[in-house]
């Protein structure tokens, strides 16, 4: 058989189980096609699941607390909460052993008021089971409660198994191409790549979120009709869903959409039938509901929509989170996917999933699912008054399905160049459309929240264009406060701007790279105290800035900085004297 023959078969239809089980190939492959072989095998979902949460793993580092770990991003404003509540809980079931299952135990734990119910118990559990695991087995002293870095390991094994679950179905739906491309981009989604680097619920909500669409689509997709048994399984995960984060209730209105659209006014039985097994879950798994259901609901959902209002920025201008221009959900999502994965999915949209013969993407069953639940999370943070804030953050659960529409294109641009090019073109095609992300991961790492494509040229001209650079403080990186903990005075104050929440000041003093200096002092800067530091750390954010720190006063000194591309996300300055009169302040 002719080699180029052979690997494009494979291509094709995937490696036959021969070459699997350890029988000889008929014909010396080159160098790429091995290469080939190997990203298309069945164990390559595995592999690269494993390879998605090591790379996280190691490069997670808070405050040099692992040594197996490179410096990592710095202590997001809301670690603190999901890590102390996940500590707390982790810590209660592990006290409590068996009677954990115990009713008048677990709302004990639930009623006690260490806990915080302002969000469901499932992605803080995780996150707080990780961290007291891995300080049993690897245990760290530091003289605080609880270790961020450890805490953070959480999030990276769900970016394992979300890597997993989407390369699997990805893979069993439309073939081992469009599996390998879909498992790439994912990996390769910059922003999605840096919220697997922190201990918060993001990522734990994209699994559930994922993982119920991925289950539904595979019950549903063969029959032309559904029952009762079938909503089992994704009725579970719809509970799972339910019990990490608000954003869960999108689910459903996608989900009656698709089911009147493909089986009419006949799935409406099964559809309530989902959603009372997705229900029963949530209820079971939130103790916290079982004293007072009625209250504790209407308390959970009023706390949601009644929180405290944060501000945005977007194209030059600050606006309050219920005042964004509706627009704004869908550019982010247009200049924060890299170029090439947008332009390979509006190819797996608009064409068909396979052969010639095959049905348009769009009227395959699976893809109508998935396609809208990628849409629907960017429509609803579109509509007038609903609370947009921190980058694309909000609606981060499209991504991870988004890269099936990536991977479906991918698939159907390179049957067309086995047509008419060599595996050269296919090769330097792939490199091409990886080389921007993958060029971005590195450059901007451990800031990887700070990405914007080529569509916008990058963070540097993304910035002129009026666009938040930093908003979630990890660009008050490990690296920044060390170089800057070498030019600060034992027992000096260091100022912190911008302060959003009370308790931020605490969680760094705890989890941050600044525990290793427990000497310096931290408070909120305010240019009218008279006792004002003349040491400041300046976390970048657009959205809250200080105008006599922007730009910095004259006279002042910056003694480190993160730099990404060009622009400074955050820096640490030495004020000049006059700056404590605040008769003398901008």
């Amino acid at each position: 058989m002719n080699k180029f023959v052979a690997v494009r078969q494979y291509l094709q239809d995937g490696i036959p189980d021969s070459f699997m089980s350890g029988s000889t190939i008929k014909f010396k492959a080159t160098l790429s096609q091995r290469v080939a072989l190997f990203f298309l095998s069945p164990l390559f979902p595995w592999l690269a699941a494993l390879f998605a949460a090591s790379l996280v793993i190691t490069t997670i580092d808070v405050a040099d607390d692992l040594h197996w770990s490179i410096q990592g991003p710095g202590l997001t404003f809301d670690e603190g909460f999901n890590i102390e509540v996940g500590v707390f809980l982790a810590r209660s079931f592990q006290l409590a052993g068996t009677s954990s299952f115990h009713p008048e135990t677990l709302q004990e734990i639930y009623s006690n008021p260490l806990y915080n119910p302002d969000h469901p118990p499932l992605g803080r559990i995780a996150i707080g089971a990780t961290s007291e695991i891995l300080n049993h087995f690897l245990p760290v002293e530091t003289g605080q409660p609880y270790l961020v870095s450890y805490a953070r390991v959480a999030s990276a094994i769900e970016f394992g198994l979300l890597v997993l679950i989407v390369s699997l179905a990805s893979r069993r739906w439309f073939g081992p191409v469009a599996s390998c491309a879909s498992t790439i981009s994912l990996i390769c989604m910059p922003r999605l790549f840096g919220h697997a680097h922190l201990a918060s619920l993001e990522m734990c909500m994209c699994l559930t979120y994922t993982a119920f669409f991925l289950s539904l689509a595979n019950r549903c997709k063969w029959d032309d009709r559904i029952g009762l048994r079938q909503m089992l399984i994704p009725g579970f995960f719809l509970g799972l869903a339910l019990l990490t984060k608000i954003h869960a209730v999108l689910i459903l209105p996608v989900v009656l959409v698709w089911f009147l659209w493909n089986w009419g006014l006949r799935s409406l039985i099964p559809f309530v039938f989902l959603c009372i097994v997705g229900g029963v879950v949530f209820f079971v798994g939130w103790p916290w509901l079982w004293s007072d259901p009625l209250n504790h609901l209407n308390e959970y959902f009023s706390r949601a929509t009644e929180r405290s209002s944060l501000n945005c920025f977007y194209f030059g201008t600050k606006f309050a989170d219920t005042d964004v221009p509706w627009h704004y959900p869908f550019i982010m999502f247009l200049v924060t996917m890299p170029l090439g994965f947008l332009g390979a999915a509006v190819i797996g949209m608009t064409n068909r999933t396979d052969d010639e013969n095959s049905k348009h993407a769009l009227r395959d069953k699976r893809s109508q699912l998935i396609f809208g639940a990628w849409l629907l999370p960017l429509i609803v943070f579109a509509l007038p008054k609903v609370t947009v804030y921190d980058g694309v953050r909000l609606f981060l659960i499209s991504f991870p399905l988004f890269a099936i529409f990536v991977g479906l294109g991918a698939k159907r641009i390179v049957h067309r160049l086995q047509m008419k090019s060599g595996e050269f073109t296919i090769v330097a095609l792939t490199a091409l459309a990886l080389a921007g992300p993958i060029y971005n991961m590195v450059t901007l790492h451990p800031c990887h929240l700070s990405y914007y494509n080529e569509a916008v040229a990058g963070l540097w001209k993304a910035n002129d264009l009026g666009f938040e650079t930093t908003y979630w403080g990890d660009s008050a990186t490990p690296a920044l406060l060390e170089a800057a903990a070498e030019n600060i005075p034992e027992g000096a104050v260091l100022e912190v701007a911008p302060v959003l929440h009370p308790l931020q000041l605490e969680f760094m003093r705890r989890g941050s790279w600044l525990r290793n200096r427990p000497d310096i002092v931290l408070k909120a800067y305010d240019d009218s105290r008279r006792d004002l530091s003349p040491y400041v750390l300046v976390i970048r954010r657009k959205a809250d800035p200080w105008k006599s720190l922007t730009p910095p006063p004259e006279g002042a000194e910056r003694i480190a900085a993160v730099i990404k591309q060009g622009v400074v996300l955050a820096e640490v300055l030495k004020l000049p004297a006059k700056i404590a009169d605040p008769q003398l302040a901008e």
